[in-house]
């Protein structure tokens, strides 16, 4: 965080670093084989196309994206040096294109990858609990999307192939006991004392954790590596919203009439999974993001307008100081990638449209949530969902204790293909 651009939040520039080099994240040493692994994984220069949300970047030219037919765009290009320590995947683009995966897989970066990762391994001294957590969430990411690259026949499959084998050791190697990941920092409730964030954990304060369907898409999106929790703030009793709704599910109606207009507050937890020495997915205390929207109301109590803050984690903060809660706060005018499509949820995305010529798309965060939740940010995806004839189950009330919808994404990711690939004691 030291080298980031400290430019007004209406900057392009704003969070992105100075220069592309070496962080000292997992050690002090930007030598340390730890922090150059996250460097090849993370850290890049992206060219993109800004919207119109920085005025001073014109001239602009009318295209298509998500959520918008007409959204002025450069007609030229910017760069950003991204750190790659948010809340993200690595080898990113990622949707849709092999260009991320491919940046570990040329020279120089594919020979210092592998070198990396043999001395990573050959390591004697186990790193403390927490950096091997974050590091483990991080190397299972890019061997899920280099595994993409397994039956390929060309000379990225090849080199995919030989790197793939060593991500797996290093994954097997930073394999917690499930007493380490008990114990853990539960950096969302240590944040939720420095930011003020919502107590969505405790039952009395008026917040109920809720499912309709176990299926998620932000889940799929992380290739079940992350579970995604839903927390909404009723503005009435929880158990009599909960009622309302299900009253509205057993006649196949819309669920919530009106989506943010009976909601005070919404808040989506991502939660890091991890694999446990045992070979086991399972769920972590880790926090690795919250996207919070608060629905502004007018005298009728109809939800007129939002506003929004995104909470990400920061791996550097986080280890430095566990006290922290890692969570550095997002606000709705900060610099955000727009999605390419509705099932997006990836970082810096190419662009689908022509007139783009494939570069990711940089606006504001509160475009970013527009661009799927509606021009005011309005809509619950919760309820979105179209049960067809079949008579849908009802929305169900969770104990935020039990982390039941975690569990659920834990014991999906064993079932894949990819999980079942690693050589892991089970």
């Amino acid at each position: 965080m030291d080298h980031l651009y400290r430019g007004r939040t209406s900057d392009y520039r704003a969070g992105s670093l100075a220069k592309q080099e070496v962080q000292a994240i997992y050690a002090a040493d930007p030598r340390d084989a730890w922090n150059l692994i996250f460097f090849l994984l993370f850290t890049r220069t992206v060219e993109l196309r800004l919207t119109g949300d920085f005025k001073e970047a014109g001239p602009f030219s009318p295209t298509m994206t998500k959520g918008n037919d007409s959204l002025p765009v450069t007609t030229h290009t910017f760069q950003r040096i991204e750190s790659g320590d948010q809340a993200i995947d690595p080898l990113y683009p990622n949707f849709l294109t092999s260009k991320g995966a491919e940046s570990v897989l040329i020279e120089p970066q594919f020979t210092e990858l592998k070198r990396a990762l043999n001395t990573a391994c050959a390591e004697t001294t186990p790193r403390p609990p927490l950096h091997r957590a974050l590091m483990q969430s991080d190397v299972w990411a890019a061997y899920d999307i280099l595994n993409w690259f397994r039956d390929d026949h060309g000379h990225l499959g090849t080199r995919a192939r030989e790197l793939l084998p060593l991500l797996d050791q290093f994954i097997s190697k930073l394999a917690l006991t499930s007493q380490e990941i008990a114990a853990l920092p539960r950096n969302y409730l240590t944040a939720q004392r420095r930011l003020d964030l919502p107590e969505v954990f405790d039952e009395r304060s008026g917040w109920l954790e809720v499912e309709w369907f176990s299926s998620r898409e932000h889940d799929a999106s992380a290739d079940y590596r992350r579970a995604v929790r839903v927390f909404l703030k009723p503005t009435t009793q929880p158990q009599k919203f909960l009622a309302d709704v299900n009253e509205r599910v057993k006649k196949h109606q819309d669920p919530s009439p009106g989506q943010a207009s009976s909601l005070d507050r919404a808040a989506l937890v991502t939660e890091a999974l991890l694999i446990e020495r045992s070979g086991r997915v399972v769920p972590s205390p880790l926090t690795y993001e919250l996207q919070l929207r608060t629905f502004v109301k007018d005298a009728q109590g109809n939800a007129k307008s939002t506003t929004m803050v995104q909470y990400e984690l920061n791996r550097k903060l986080l280890l430095k100081d566990p006290t922290s809660g890692g969570l550095i706060p997002l606000t709705a005018d900060q610099p955000a990638y727009l999605p390419s499509s509705g099932n997006d949820y990836t970082f810096a995305p190419s662009a689908l449209r022509r007139k783009t010529a494939g570069l990711p798309i940089l606006a504001n965060l509160r475009r970013r949530c527009e661009s799927c939740h509606s021009a005011d940010a309005t809509l619950i995806f919760t309820f979105l969902v179209n049960p067809g004839p079949s008579t849908p189950p009802p929305v169900r009330r969770l104990r935020p204790a039990d982390d039941q919808h975690a569990s659920y994404v834990a014991k999906e990711k064993m079932k894949k293909s990819n999980f079942k690939s690693l050589h892991l004691t089970r």
